[in-house]
Parts: structure tokens; sequence; C-alpha cells
């Protein structure tokens, strides 16, 4: 559904969102909390009950869940909570998302050529599902229409036959709502007044801020696992609530869920054959070998060398076999010799054959470095920056003017800034540019967020790369960064930042992190004041 919000302009957003996509929605409109708020203008479906929420101001978290749960009603029971909102004048977001939990034994009518099939309509919405026995719905439907409250709208006839607004939303945290292609796992958490909320993994650290929202409470530690629901892992994979208690064992968890999120049953049975094979439990681990499942061969069909030999021979389609020469093969042999030449380890569980060609202790190094976080804390936490000059090139009525430089752009300081918190794109509000970092597991270790801003340095400004660090950086780690901002800067957030064209009093300035030019270079704020010094120094010998 579309919907139009006011909030110093408008904006147009179809609904529903993910969380993360919503308050990405909302930034671009100037709205930052969390749980954001915001004037519900227009909503453009027809015959949408937020109709009657129109000139509102509305949480938009409300409006956003109630969103999904239309989109997973049927058309039928849409066109019936509609027609209840407009005759019983519902108002709140609340009770239009309650409604939604409460269609039971309410019903509308607009075909009454057989009354069979009016029968079998009444039946259903009270009882929700059709009997296997045999029975007169003519007879049910005359018995209901009669008991019932009816009224005939314009609309068509609706029927209440025990009908009850269910209080399933409070007013303060969701209740249960699960769509089961989104999630692996469901994690039931509760303040210590006992208020529940969930976490649908995989999910971010946007999702987890709401839920902490919602229950009131400031950290991940105030909150008490009491239920994980498993909707897709195999059983030996699946966390107890005591061991995601931590918000960094529930953060692997999540990395985990991640992982596995797209894979289909088959997938799914191989991970836990491969699992079961290294003997890697740790979610970390998992996580690990779910990503480089290809790298296993896995075989449920055979259990010991000589039914893998007469697998490779007679079913792989690897070998062509003259059938005469079949019963005289030592299949045993050749399977062993065959794992022998082709895996650095392998060998046979309960679920079956698995080889693989690495050994499995590098399947053990991985440690979750990579892992999104769903809570970040600023204490102990260290500001690192890399600096390199700013170049932009000004057009004025579509006429190129020349380039500007880091003296010239400090003016515009305030106007660059503010573009660039618009780049900002989903799933790196909590990590920055680090949700794409993929190159070494030692730098992700140590590098928190990574996030492109700019600075006035004594009178020129500067691109940086503003970093969160937990410990300082060695030399090659530094290197290692600065290749990588370097990357972003020429092909990635830079490359599309420099195409956005940035209104100034002069015409239209477009900035370039990243240039080819002799005197470019990423430096650290050490580096930086050390070539200030020789820029002065030269500066004053030519005086």
């Amino acid at each position: 559904m579309k919907i139009t919000i006011l909030n110093g302009g408008h904006r147009s957003i179809e609904l529903p969102l993910s969380d993360e996509e919503l308050n990405f929605q909302m930034r671009q409109m100037g709205i930052r909390e969390t749980i954001p708020k915001g004037k519900l203008v227009k909503v453009s479906e027809k015959d949408n009950p937020l109709q009657k929420l129109e000139g509102q101001f509305l949480n938009m978290d409300e409006v956003n869940f109630f969103a999904r749960r239309m989109e997973h009603l049927t058309e039928y029971e849409r066109k019936v909570l509609a027609v209840y909102v407009n005759d019983c004048d519902v108002s709140t977001i609340k009770d239009l998302i309650n409604l939604t939990f409460s269609m039971k034994g309410l019903s509308l009518l607009t075909d009454f050529s057989d009354a069979s099939q009016v029968g079998v309509r009444l039946y259903t919405d009270e009882f929700s599902e059709i009997p296997e026995e045999q029975m007169d719905f003519t007879e049910f439907a005359k018995n209901a229409l009669k008991e019932s409250n009816v009224k005939v709208l314009p609309y068509g006839v609706l029927v209440d036959h025990g009908f009850e607004l269910l209080e399933v939303y409070n007013g303060k945290t969701f209740p249960k709502f699960i769509v089961p292609e989104e999630t692996v796992v469901v994690v039931e958490v509760q303040n210590t007044t006992g208020d529940r909320e969930y976490l649908y993994l995989p999910t971010d650290i946007c999702s987890m801020d709401k839920v902490k929202e919602r229950l009131q409470v400031r950290e991940y530690r105030e909150m008490k696992v009491t239920e994980v629901k498993n909707l897709r892992l195999p059983d030996t994979l699946v966390s107890i609530p005591e061991d995601i208690n931590e918000i960094q064992q529930l953060t692997l968890f999540n990395e985990m869920c991640r992982k596995v999120r797209r894979f289909q049953e088959a997938e799914l049975k191989q991970l836990a054959t491969a699992v079961q094979f290294t003997g890697l439990i740790n979610f970390s681990n998992v996580a690990y070998i779910a990503t480089h499942l290809n790298e296993f061969e896995i075989n449920p069909t055979v259990h010991n060398d000589e039914e893998y030999g007469k697998y490779l021979i007679t079913e792989s389609g690897l070998f062509e076999v003259d059938e005469l020469l079949l019963p005289h093969i030592n299949y045993a042999a050749f399977g062993a010799d065959k794992k022998a030449g082709t895996f650095e380890v392998s060998g046979y569980v309960d679920d079956g054959f698995v080889g693989v060609t690495r050994p499995i202790e590098e399947y053990s190094q991985y440690k979750g470095e990579f892992a999104d976080p769903l809570e970040i804390t600023e204490e102990g936490l260290e500001k690192f920056c890399l600096f390199s000059p700013l170049i932009a090139n000004l057009n004025m009525r579509g006429i190129a003017e020349g380039e500007l430089y880091g003296s010239d752009l400090v003016q515009y300081l305030e106007i660059i800034e503010e573009a660039i918190e618009r780049e900002n794109c989903e799933g790196e509000e909590a990590r920055g540019l680090m949700h794409y970092f993929d190159e070494s597991r030692e730098v992700a270790a140590k590098v928190v967020s990574a996030h492109p801003k700019v600075a006035d340095v004594d009178g020129e400004l500067y691109g940086v790369l503003e970093c969160k660090i937990r410990d300082p950086l060695t030399e090659e780690e530094i290197k290692i960064l600065k290749d990588f901002w370097t990357g972003q800067m020429s092909d990635g957030w830079g490359e599309g930042f420099e195409q956005q064209p940035l209104t100034v009093e002069d015409g239209e300035i477009y900035i370039s992190f990243w240039s080819r030019k002799s005197f470019w270079s990423v430096m650290t704020e050490r580096e930086l004041i050390g070539e200030q010094q020789v820029q002065n120094t030269e500066t004053q010998m030519h005086m």
C-alpha cells in the first residue's frame, strides 16, 4: 500500500517495509527517532481502512505492522475488514491492528444465489475450517443468520456471529507475527515486568533497537530469552535460550541464520551433515561452513568405501566402464584411493559420506568478525580517521566552469554534510561502510564502524573516513583500511556520491572524494599533519 507522510515536506512510501527500510525512508524526511512518527496525509489504495486515519499523527511502526498484516490477509478478509471499519467507525491504529487478529465470526455476504455456499462461508468464518463429515450447510446458514447480528449495507450483508475484537496488541509491544519465508528462528524476549517482544532471525540492529525501545530497556542484557522457536534449522543446529542470553552469542547465532536464510531443505541437511563431520558446532563455525558449503562433497547414500567406490563407478557418471568388468572391480579399494587422492579429509557419519579439500581446522578460525552487530556501545571505542583531498567540478547553467579545491569548498561544508547524510544507504546505519567490508578478519574485529564525512582542517576541506575502533591498528591493518576506503571512493560509495549535483549559490558542484591527481592520497591524521608542515615549509621557502 502506498501512503504519503508529512514532515516538513510530503513523501510517498510503499508499505510494508522492513524496519531498516522504514527508518531509512524516515531519515530521508528528517525523522530520526528509533520509532518514527509522522502525519499520515494520504493512503492511495482504494478502500484501505487506513484512510480513516488520514490527518492523524501516527506511530509509523504501527502503520507498517498493520500493512504487513494486511499483506497476508486474503482479498476476502481485507474486504470484510474494510466494511467493518467503515460501519463501526474504527478510528485508532491499535484497533485496526487488533482487528486483523480478530476476524473469526465476522462474514460479508454478497451472493445469496446458493444457500449451501452461504452456509459454507459462514461456517468457515466461524470455525476457520470445513468439517470432513457431510453436513447440511443450508440449514446451518438459516440458523446462523437467525441467531446473528445482521446488517444490510451498500457493500453487502455484514454478519456478526460470535465476533469479538481481541486485544492482541496492547498499544505497547507487538504480538507475534511470523512471515515464514523471511524467518529462520523466532526469539521471544521479556523485560523484567514480563512484557514480551519477538526477534525474527535473521534480524538487524535497527529491529533490535526498536524491540529495546518498546520494552523500555537500554541493553540486551536487561532482557531475558524465554523461548526459541525454530522454523527451518536442522534440530542439531538449534539454539536453546541459555545459549543466546549474551549479545555476542545472539549476534553470532543471527549471522548463522542469515547465512542459511535462502537455503533449501536439501542444503540445510547437507550443512547439518558437514557440521557433524567436522565437529565444529559454534555459531561462527557453522556460519563459515555454510558460506563454504560448496567445498564439501556430501553423499547421503554411501556409508563405507565399498559403497562410495560403487557409487563413483556406476552412478556418478564420471567413469565409463564395460559392464563385463564390474564384477571384478574392488570397489572398496577404488573408493579409498579416490578419497585419498581427492580430499584433504574425508569419512563417514550417520548421514553419509563427507569429503572436503581443506584441513578442518581452517573452518574453525573464523570468529564472527564480519557479523553485523546487534548492539554497539561507545564505551572503550576510540576515533580513528583517514583524510584525503576533496575536489569538485563547478557547473553554471550547464556549463563546466572548472575545478574547486579544499580551500574553495570550505564554504559548502554544511551542504556537503547534508548530502552525505542523504547518501547513507539502507543497512549502513550501525557500521557504515564496514557493512561491506570482508577483506581482513583482523581489521573487521577492530573497526566497529566507518562513516564518510568531511572536515575543515586549517581552512582546507578534506574527505574523511571516520572510524570507531576497539584497538589500535597496525601499519598493515591501516594499509588494508586505506585500500578499502580508496576502492569505496573510486568505485563504490564515492562513485555514486560524485554523480549527485549539489546546488550552491554559484550553480552546481559535483564532489569527488577520489582523484588521479598526483597530490591526492589517503592519510592518517599524523600523516596529514606532517604533510601540512611540509607544505607550510615549502611556502615559506618560496616567499
